[in-house]
């Protein structure tokens, strides 16, 4: 009989457990009780990416052969009406990249990190936008670089 009371608490102790580990993680058949039914898309779930985007360098003597900087943005955006604005504005992110990365040598591009072009251009961006809520894009992020 007592063998008989320990497995019944046992398993009244593991449905109890199931049940709470359930709920926790919104299994069925609790999956909607006191949740809000609206699908939520968390931030920075969208990316566009600027395709082949190349940069002639400024060379330290004018005579010698051009280097060029050829790389690729992404931009993370938090919503699909933000990657709409972003696309549209691909020209003027091409623009603003271009300008803010052709005024430095290659050599000069060459010791900078990765972070370190990553905040040049975010600080471009931002120069351009006036404000980081006016930006159709949460970060730039540069998927592939190359300097020749």
């Amino acid at each position: 009989m007592k063998m008989l009371a320990i497995v019944l608490s046992a398993l009244i102790t593991l449905s109890i457990a199931a049940g709470a580990v359930a709920w926790y993680a919104g299994a069925w058949p609790f999956a909607h009780a006191g949740r809000a039914t609206a699908h939520v898309d968390p931030p920075g779930d969208y990316y566009v990416t600027l395709d082949k985007l190349v940069v002639m360098t400024r060379g330290a003597n004018p005579a010698g052969p051009s280097q060029y900087l050829a790389m690729d943005l992404v931009f993370a955006v938090d919503d699909q009406a933000h990657v709409e604005r972003t696309k549209a504005q691909l020209p003027l992110l091409r623009s603003v990249a271009l300008r803010s990365l052709a005024a430095y040598e290659a050599s000069q591009l060459r010791q900078m990190k990765v972070d370190e072009i990553i905040a040049l251009l975010d600080r471009e961006y931002l120069a351009t936008y006036g404000a980081r809520s006016e930006m159709p894009f949460s970060r730039v992020m540069i998927a592939r670089m190359m300097i020749e």
